[in-house]
């Protein structure tokens, strides 16, 4: 079936709710978004639940639910093995559903994939691909991680309140600092000199890390007279700095597990004066290899478009300053852009998809304390709903200059997985309800589950798992008592009420059959899925796909514009996520999606009975 549009523009923003979109167009501060739902038709979307990265782009790139799909967290549970033991969900290989760049490739034509998360390890075959891995921590590429070079007065500049418990920053989970603390050293003629020492492998999701063992690599800072000149190994000066200054990137080698890797690495000198150094070095990211196939895309867009930044310092957020935060998320958003353009050039397409995990960076740090909700004081909120702002405008210049690719027979479509919302209360830990209802227990003085006396466990997100026997390796619950401790769960944490405010914070708490309305189903399911309130969550996740609190939302966001698309504005249909997939495919003429859900929009359609042949 021909198609309305020749090929397909697709930009996804992870985390951005139709809600706050909707704000960022209204303030200004998306213009190229405006214009595509002003030209186009839109809609607030219903996503999946767990409100959640992995669930979310699985279920918009196959069109599946995700009790179809089974990519159902980040921590998945792991068939037949102990309860404990879980698996990363971050992998392409667990989806039990076809996605649309593989159905596309299988009606003869071409996709090209940018950075679009949960697409890795490739599946593509005669496509190309660009990483896409997870959040800027989780990738199996980098060499390094940032680095943030201190000493004297320094100081970080913490966002206020509770930090949000979905927050993935791999100095925590490596449980080392987030600053690399240095000592200044007099030199001769009255100067300050200091080792910056490089560490491959540092500040990387553990389970994702390309080697074991990285080998140290040394560069040499030299102040004086307000400057800071930096060394690298050989002596030879790659930089000489003002405060504020960025350096040029430096072509250097890295040794991992005993393998030579060429990277590139950039020095900011944040902060110089008598009493304080601040030395910034964003991911150092390897100038070729498999980050991109097929074989030999990598180097090619290194030499085409500039060095490729896949993380920009998202956890960093509240350590460095949001200046510097900021002009890495503007580096890496013009390199998507870059690097999309350079490929659309120079290859047969009909699919092009480019995707920015910024709005969820921000959902985890700035939005958490930009709305009045948070109880944060005014000049953080400022600040907050200050850095919400330059997010989306940074998102929004992306936009711009991917859609510059599109021609009249071009469809464009902006997408997203999940939404986020502000803080409101510290959130519910779901393990101390079960704690203090004596289902889960716990190894006297450690934070270690007894398994030999514990009947319920919170394992994933949203998911409640009985410990049963002969289900369970070390399961003590008999099937006779099965629904008993469903019921005592689901008890338990309905009539749980926070403390600081004495309201109850679970909006739902159902048994695995009834999860089937949330389109959960099958047996890596909870025996007890629950949701929370969004005042008692974090940005995302174990709030329901409708929930809405201060200025955002968990609606998911579709725009749609260009060739075959109606110029109607808000979609009066409701619109769900897995519509998505079946509705591009639909416009490019591409097969549907192998286990597809969903159902076309056809009412945001110029010619909804276009598969009529008539």
């Amino acid at each position: 079936m021909a198609g309305l549009a020749k090929r397909a523009i697709v930009i996804g923003m992870d985390g951005a709710s139709m809600e706050l979109i909707r704000r960022m167009v209204d303030g200004g501060h998306m213009p190229n978004l405006a214009r595509l739902m002003a030209e186009g038709a839109w809609r607030e979307v219903v996503g999946v639940f767990p409100t959640l990265t992995p669930p979310g782009w699985t279920a918009l790139w196959t069109g599946s639910w995700p009790g179809t799909h089974e990519v159902m967290d980040f921590n998945i549970r792991a068939r037949g093995r102990p309860l404990s033991e879980t698996i990363w969900g971050i992998n392409t290989r667990l989806s039990k559903s076809e996605y649309l760049w593989n159905a596309v490739e299988r009606g003869g034509q071409k996709a090209i994939l940018v950075k679009q998360e949960m697409s890795w390890p490739p599946t593509v075959t005669t496509s190309v691909q660009v990483e896409g891995t997870g959040p800027g921590v989780s990738n199996h590429h980098q060499i390094a991680g940032y680095h943030l070079f201190v000493a004297g007065k320094w100081a970080p500049r913490a966002l206020e309140g509770h930090r949000d418990p979905e927050t993935l920053d791999p100095s925590g989970l490596q449980g080392i600092s987030e600053v690399d603390p240095i000592e200044l050293r007099a030199g001769s003629n009255g100067r300050r000199e200091a080792d910056l020492v490089l560490r491959p492998l540092i500040r990387s999701q553990p389970s994702m890390r390309r080697g074991k063992q990285g080998d140290p690599k040394t560069y040499r800072a030299l102040i004086a007279d307000g400057r800071c000149r930096v060394l690298d190994a050989s002596g030879a000066q790659v930089a000489d700095l003002a405060p504020g200054d960025w350096s040029d990137w430096h072509l250097d080698r890295f040794t991992i597990d005993g393998q030579s890797i060429e990277g590139n690495v950039r020095f900011k000198l944040v902060t110089l004066s008598d009493d304080t150094f601040e030395m910034f070095v964003p991911q150092i990211w390897p100038t070729g290899g498999d980050w991109a196939v097929p074989a030999g895309v990598a180097e090619e867009l290194t030499a085409a478009t500039g060095p490729f930044l896949q993380n920009p310092t998202r956890d960093a957020i509240g350590v460095v300053d949001d200046d510097t935060y900021f002009e890495c998320l503007d580096y890496h958003h013009g390199q998507l852009a870059k690097v999309a353009r350079h490929l659309a050039d120079s290859r047969d397409w009909q699919l092009l998809v480019v995707e920015t995990h910024a709005s969820d960076y921000t959902s985890h740090s700035y939005l958490q304390h930009a709305d009045e909700t948070s109880g944060s004081p005014p000049t953080t909120i400022a600040r907050c709903r200050r850095g919400v702002e330059r997010t989306f405008a940074s998102m929004d210049r992306m936009i711009g200059e991917v859609t510059r690719i599109a021609d009249g027979e071009t469809v464009v479509a902006v997408v997203s997985d999940h939404g986020g919302t502000p803080t409101g209360f510290e959130p519910v830990s779901v393990e101390d309800v079960l704690i203090g209802a004596g289902l889960t227990v716990l190894k006297s003085g450690t934070r270690t589950v007894d398994w030999a006396k514990t009947r319920a466990a919170a394992i994933g997100l949203v998911h409640v798992f009985v410990n049963l026997r002969g289900r369970e390796p070390d399961g003590i619950v008999p099937q006779s008592d099965y629904t008993r401790v469903q019921r005592e769960v689901i008890d338990a944490l309905l009539d749980y009420r926070h403390p600081a405010t004495g309201q109850r914070p679970f909006s739902l708490a159902v048994t695995r059959d009834d999860a089937e309305m949330l389109n959960l189903w099958g047996e890596l399911v909870g025996d007890i899925v629950y949701a929370l309130r969004p005042e008692y969550d974090g940005a995302h996740g174990k709030q329901l796909p409708s929930a809405t609190l201060g200025i955002g939302g968990q609606h998911s966001t579709l725009v749609l514009a260009g060739a075959g698309v109606r110029k109607i504005g808000r979609i009066a249909r409701q619109v769900r996520h897995v519509d998505i997939a079946p509705t591009l495919a639909y416009l490019i003429g591409a097969p549907m999606p192998a286990n597809t859900e969903g159902a076309v929009v056809y009412q945001a359609l110029t010619e909804p009975d276009q598969h009529r042949g008539l």
